[in-house]
Parts: C-alpha cells; structure tokens; sequence
C-alpha cells in the first residue's frame, strides 16, 4: 500500500470529488492521515485495477468502540466509488470482499455507518445492516439573527473559512477563568487526563467511539485532519470536559461546528461554561450560527437547551441521518444492545468522515 495513494487519491478526486470535508490540507497528506495514520495501526483499503489503473475502491475506518460493557474493534465504512466506465461488473463487490478478509485478519467484530439514500437501502437489502433506528437531532444556536436569515442557504459544504480564526487565534491562547476553580482553555496537548476523562465519562453511555487520548490526537490533533479548535474545562486543575469546534461555510453562511463533546457526568454544571465558551468564539469568529448533532434524548440536550439551541432532525441530503450497524463473524451480542429501545447513544459529527 505505500506508495499506492500517488494513484488512489487522483482517481478518488476524479470520481466523487473527494475529499468531502473541505480543507486547505493537500490531498495526498489528508489520504495518509486518514488510513496510513490510524492509531489501531492497520488500514481497511481495497481497489481494483485494469492495466495498471485503479477502477474501483472500497475503505474503512477502523475505531475502538464501547458497546454495552464491551469494547471491540469497528469499521466505518468510506470512499467507496467505481470508474463509472467500469460499473455493472461488480467491482465494489469485489473490493468489498477483500476489505472484509482484512477486517477477519484484525477480528473487527462490528461494521457501522451514517448512509446516504443509495448506500442505506444496499446496505439493508443487500449486506445484512440494520438500521438501529436513532434519530439523530441538530441543535442549533443562531448568534446573529438578522444576518443568519439574510445569507442563510441550504446546501452542500463548500470551503472553511481561515480569515476570522487567524484573528482570535491568540485570544484562544488566554486561558478564562470562571472562578470556583473552573478555568476554560485551549488545549495545547492530547495526554493521559483526556484517558482518565473518557474513563469517567464513557459509564453513561452503551455505545460510543473509545475517545481515549490517542484516537483524539488523530482525530483532532493531527494538522492533516484539518484545522480544529478543542477547548476544555478544568476544575482545580483536573480535566472536567472538552468541546471540539471545526468552522465551515456553506452556500455564503459560516458555521461554527461542535464536532465533539465530553463532559465529567459528576460534574453537569460545567456544560454550562463550555456552551457560554463556544458562544464567545462564534462571537470572535463572527460566525452566524453554532450547530451541534446529538441523538435525540442525548443528556448534553438539556444544557444546550438551556442556553438557547434550537433543535430539528440532522438530514444526510434528502433523508434523515441514520445510524446502521452489521455485526460480523456471525455472533448476535452486541446487535441486541445496539437495538435496545433505551439505547443511550453518544454520537457527533467528528464520529464521521464529514469533518
């Protein structure tokens, strides 16, 4: 595989545009963070090739994820695109299948995804997935009202805006003091504090992304990734909670996105200072609106509730954003957890490869 994303990423651009997330990143480094970066340390890609050239893809991502008491080896499935030339012949099917004996090599126990219209009904009538039927909610804060309404479209992702971060970058430096020994800061590293807090944090939670310090200094703190701004919280100097924003544009409109959010579940009342936190930064940025996606019933709800966010079903183009899981090697374990009705579900946008 090194080496093959000198070929992988111009058929990728060529044929679905790729990436989806919008980044001033090159391309080929992007690539390398996303697979070759991976802190589990093994890649899930997969082509097809005629006469030397790439015609088909398959990926996944892989992740640790919490299921119930149990925590297993994941894949998200990603990038999945055939020349179209080349279509009808069964290529991705292909693609597929050799992803899959990788995932066998690295016992990965679940597949799960965020489909669109076209990959859920595949992935449900075709491969096995169910839908675990949570409803996914965007919350959402409209800091300027007057130019919100006036700009606001709706429609695809298209650039991050750089200007106006380049300009409270340094205020972000500055740490807030809220008194009570409560002190709201950029985080300047990833380290074994963010472990301890996940450790707490996960408990309230049967399903959720391990968001231990390696998986957030990929996902986050890598610059290949993008550009994210992770804020924290600390009481008495121990790390209380975290929020990880990523500012976008769409259609003239630009949006501050909480893409990740953990919070001590002893400690509710600071959700208060990293919600209040976010706000002043979108102020800074001079962003109109502050979007969040939660499951529905979520317990981060209240508070964003609280502080004046508005809710609606988050769409995956036409159709409400889904949430569909496989489990692999032919067990039933953790589907019957993932299809419980009480399902407590800790979701966000940073679980996907759309930011």
């Amino acid at each position: 595989m090194d080496g093959d994303e000198n070929r992988i990423v111009p058929f990728l651009e060529r044929h679905m545009g790729w990436p989806s997330v919008a980044s001033s990143v090159p391309h080929l480094d992007h690539w390398r963070w996303k697979f070759l970066g991976n802190p589990l340390g093994f890649h899930l890609v997969c082509v097809a090739e005629r006469n030397g050239e790439i015609i088909s893809h398959s990926a996944s991502l892989p992740a640790r994820i919490k299921i119930g008491q149990e925590t297993v080896i994941a894949s998200q499935g990603v990038d999945l695109v055939t020349d179209p030339a080349f279509r009808g012949h069964g290529l991705i099917g292909q693609t597929m299948k050799c992803r899959n004996r990788i995932k066998d090599d690295h016992s990965v126990a679940l597949d799960f995804g965020f489909p669109n219209h076209a990959a859920y009904q595949l992935s449900l009538m075709k491969q096995g997935f169910q839908d675990l039927n949570i409803t996914m909610l965007q919350h959402r804060f409209i800091v300027d009202t007057k130019l919100f309404f006036s700009k606001v479209r709706f429609g695809s992702i298209k650039r991050l805006g750089y200007g106006s971060m380049e300009a409270v970058r340094r205020s972000l430096r500055r740490s807030i003091d809220l008194g009570e020994g409560v002190v709201v800061e950029e985080a300047t590293k990833i380290g074994a504090d963010f472990d301890r807090l996940y450790e707490r944090a996960s408990r309230d939670f049967d399903m959720m992304l391990v968001r231990d310090s390696g998986y957030l200094a990929w996902r986050y703190g890598d610059p290949r990734a993008g550009r994210f701004i992770i804020r924290t919280i600390r009481c008495d100097g121990q790390l209380a909670g975290y929020m990880v924003h990523k500012e976008e544009e769409r259609d003239g409109t630009r949006f501050l996105n909480i893409v990740d959010y953990l919070v001590d579940p002893d400690l509710p009342h600071l959700h208060s200072g990293l919600i209040n936190d976010s706000i002043s930064l979108a102020k800074g940025l001079r962003v109109e609106t502050i979007l969040c996606c939660l499951p529905k019933g979520h317990p981060y709800s209240k508070s964003l509730s609280e502080a004046g966010f508005r809710s609606e079903v988050r769409y995956t183009g036409e159709r409400p954003m889904s949430v569909i899981a496989l489990e692999r090697g032919g067990g039933h374990a953790l589907m019957e957890t993932l299809k419980r009705k009480d399902l407590r579900a800790h979701i966000m946008l940073g679980d996907t490869d759309w930011v």
